[in-house]
């Protein structure tokens, strides 16, 4: 009876010292997750500077979020945001679907690149299909067993499903970038994205899932607000504007030069005279 006693108090411990840890440490290892799972799933550098959970108040920020290029774009970043505001359904912290009540972010800022005829957006979710592609093939082709096992690590590596109730992203503003033509540059103020229930008819999404929906709204806004390809034609009018003007005084410089060398001959002349 003692070694019992003595087996449950320490099991008590090690749950209050975990307990004790994941409360200290949850923040810190949430924000792990987010930047793990964002840069896998992208195939991009992503940076997130902390994050700040309250369980008891059911609210949360993430602070300095960077989403990094895919290869062979040139600019800083495709997209960042200073604070995003979360509120979220605590009673569902513990079940296999996550709540979150609502995602708020105001004042992003977009660099939106078009390099060697695409787009850095575009490339993103190419790299988020891929991604997930490659998640569900590797599924497959396991035998039973190991498929149960694999899903069971991609929901311990991306933390459970989550359902939003409501996502709100306002006030962006967003520089469209051609690296080829860095004179050529837009400015824009994207509309506001409204999004509602995202993941509830899937029943809840993985991270790498949610994250192909928000690029995706975004980059359907971002190509109605910028057409590259007015960009590039009004490079190339500029272009030949430029060229034509040079040409012009090339042309007047050689007249003016060509007028010199005929009044030096007529001075000659007159010199033979004498």
């Amino acid at each position: 009876m003692k070694k019992l006693l003595v087996v449950l108090l320490i099991v008590l411990i090690v749950i209050s010292g975990l307990f004790v840890f994941l409360k200290d440490n949850l923040d810190e290892i949430v924000r792990e997750i987010i930047v793990t799972s964002a840069s896998e799933a992208t195939q991009t550098n992503v940076s997130l500077a902390q994050v700040k959970l309250n369980l008891k108040e059911g609210v949360g920020v993430l602070n300095n979020y960077q989403q990094g290029n895919p290869v062979g774009f040139q600019t800083k970043y495709a997209f960042r945001f200073d604070q995003v505001e979360l509120d979220i359904d605590v009673g569902s912290i513990l079940d296999d679907v996550v709540i979150i009540e609502r995602v708020f972010i105001n004042h992003a800022n977009i660099l939106y690149e078009f390099n060697d005829g695409k787009t850095n957006f575009v490339e993103l979710k190419k790299n988020l299909d891929k991604n997930l592609k490659k998640k569900n093939s590797d599924k497959e082709n396991k035998p039973i067993g190991e498929q149960d096992k694999i899903s069971s690590q991609s929901k311990t590596q991306q933390s459970k499903k989550i359902i939003i109730r409501s996502f709100e992203m306002i006030n962006t503003l967003v520089e469209a970038a051609m690296p080829f033509a860095s004179s050529q540059t837009l400015s824009v103020q994207l509309p506001n994205i409204k999004l509602s229930n995202i993941g509830a008819k899937e029943n809840g999404l993985l991270a790498d899932e949610l994250m192909r929906v928000f690029i995706d709204s975004m980059e359907k806004d971002l190509k109605r607000a910028i057409n590259f390809e007015n960009l590039v034609r009004d490079l190339e009018k500029d272009l030949k504007e430029q060229i034509d003007q040079e040409a012009e005084k090339a042309i007047k410089k050689i007249e003016s030069e060509l007028g010199d060398i005929e009044n030096i001959k007529e001075l000659k002349k007159l010199k033979d005279l004498f």
